[in-house]
């Protein structure tokens, strides 16, 4: 019996009572096991096919250096193999600085680099004062039930598969941001940003998020696919903004954006029941795009609802304006030209009453 346990120490080390410390550039070569308090003071990697299980309670600290001025942190995990850092409601795991009164960027990142063999996990767990909270390459990842906060960018990564759900991503400088990437973000709260979500030639289902007070764009997609469902865009200098990009937007509510609710540029998207309330400047702009506006309750937005400034026309059937006179929504509906197969708005069948719509609630 005693040989079983020492054998099992030895294959899977684990760090508990004292603090566990590593200096410099260091790697784990075996898998590895930490809970209690971890100081990372260097560079750690986590070599391939070796994974890091992080147990619940552990509190990882990552001490200041930048040694390049820039005020960048450089101290950081770079995972190769796998990690999985799974926390409870009650004893997550938490990453930060050492640094008694850090900022964003006092450490560098949770770093993953063709780690794609098997799923890294993140559950209850808190990343606090990095550069790139979550940094990703070429790897395979779950993040969930947990808090990126004050972070130069919450999440960042590259050509990786991540799913991120029921996370908090609040007060970073940028919350979300990533390309030629797989993403759901689901059930996830997005605020106090610059750019809230924002990402070029990706495949993305946003799914009942909440996405608030956002400096510059709520959500923002070049070359890209959305699926957008069930999500609240709030409070956000643009709500969501398509660029060269293709999907669906359907039963969301959009609303108090400072400029659009929704501007689509050179994309062709579907945009059904949708509420679109209460934007700054219009509901929904449409620059040469293509796709329709069909069953959506558009209404008390600021100088349009619907303002199109291109050269294709547009399809706005069988939507609620607000009212049901005709007059009055021709005057919501700024047009580029008056040709009917130039840059016009197509307000064919408006709704007499406002529909009814499974969208979410404030």
């Amino acid at each position: 019996m005693r040989a079983l346990i020492l054998i099992a120490l030895l294959l899977f080390p684990v760090q508990a009572g004292a603090e566990l410390v590593y200096r410099g550039m260091e790697t784990l070569w075996q898998d590895t096991v930490w809970e209690g308090e971890v100081l990372i003071d260097g560079i750690l990697t986590v070599a391939p096919e070796v994974t890091l299980e992080i147990r619940p309670g552990t509190v990882v600290r990552f001490t200041p250096m930048d040694s390049f001025g820039d005020g960048i942190g450089e101290h950081e995990i770079f995972i190769q193999g796998r990690l999985k850092a799974v926390g409870t409601a009650e004893q997550p795991i938490r990453f930060t600085s050492s640094d008694p009164n850090p900022g964003p960027a006092s450490w560098g990142a949770i770093n993953m680099m063709l780690s794609e063999d098997e799923e890294n996990l993140l559950v209850h767990c808190i990343i606090e004062y990095a550069y790139r909270g979550f940094h990703a390459h070429f790897s395979r990842a779950r993040v969930s039930d947990s808090l990126l906060r004050r972070n130069m960018r919450g999440f960042q990564f590259q050509e990786s598969t991540v799913v991120i759900e029921r996370c908090r991503v609040e007060d970073n400088v940028n919350g979300l941001q990533f390309r030629d990437s797989t993403v759901l973000l689901k059930d996830t709260w997005v605020s106090g940003s610059f750019w809230g979500v924002r990402c070029v030639y990706s495949e993305v289902d946003l799914v009942d998020c909440r996405i608030e007070n956002n400096l510059i764009n709520g959500v923002n997609l070049r070359d890209s696919t959305l699926r957008a469902q069930g999500n609240l865009i709030i409070g956000n200098r643009r709500g969501l903004y398509l660029q060269r990009s293709q999907g669906t937007v359907h039963g969301n509510l959009v609303t108090d954006s400072s400029e659009h609710g929704i501007f689509l540029e050179e994309s062709d998207v579907v945009i059904t029941g949708n509420r679109i309330l209460a934007n700054g400047r219009s509901g929904v702009r449409w620059l040469n795009a293509q796709g329709r506006l069909e069953g959506n309750h558009i209404e008390g937005n600021g100088l349009y609802a619907v303002s199109n400034e291109g050269d294709t026309p547009l399809a706005a059937a069988g939507n609620w304006w607000g009212t049901a006179d005709p007059q009055e929504i021709a005057l919501l509906a700024r047009a580029a030209s008056a040709d009917e197969q130039r840059g016009a708005i197509l307000l064919q069948n408006p709704l007499p009453v406002a529909p009814v719509l499974e969208v979410p609630h404030l």
